[in-house]
């Protein structure tokens, strides 16, 4: 019985990870977007890659995060600090949002067409480390131990 809730958890934890990568991914393909047909076909195109990249984002991040997954007392250290994802999600979003500021916004020159154009792309540390932390914290993100007991309760009382 414990065991499906473990495997329940897990799957929502993924399932939330999943839909927060691909939001991020897709919000930022539509800062890129310049419109036009061709824009909006560019980004059906992007949501294939979104979650393509999402789910190996969150493949990485659960290999990274097994120990918090396999180990007793790094488990019962995490769940009873489940605040700490929450605060690594936000720090990840800071990042992803300060990735985007004029002072860390980069500028590359890119050839379409055979013409080159100047492209504002944002700052390739900040969004990187932005996107992980927050897939990793959300990946991770255990109900508090009060409330999973809870939940057991109400699991048992119903079996």
């Amino acid at each position: 019985m414990f065991k499906l809730f473990s495997l329940l958890t897990s799957t929502i934890q993924a399932k939330i990870a999943f839909v927060v990568t691909v939001c991020i991914y897709m919000l930022l393909a539509l800062l890129d977007s310049e419109g036009g047909i061709d824009g909006f076909v560019g980004l059906v195109f992007c949501l294939f890659i979104a979650a393509f990249l999402s789910a190996l984002t969150i493949i990485l991040c659960f290999i990274v995060g097994l120990p918090l997954r396999l180990n007793k007392s790094i488990y019962k250290w995490w769940t009873d600090h489940f605040y700490i994802s929450i605060i690594l999600t936000i720090i990840g979003l800071l990042l992803l949002f300060l990735s985007l500021t004029p002072q860390y916004i980069d500028t590359v020159t890119i050839q379409i067409d055979g013409q080159n154009k100047l492209k504002q792309i944002p700052d390739s540390i900040f969004s990187i480390t932005g996107w992980f932390l927050t897939a990793f914290a959300t990946l991770h993100l255990f109900p508090p131990n009060k409330l999973k007991d809870k939940i057991k309760n109400i699991i048992v009382t119903f079996s």
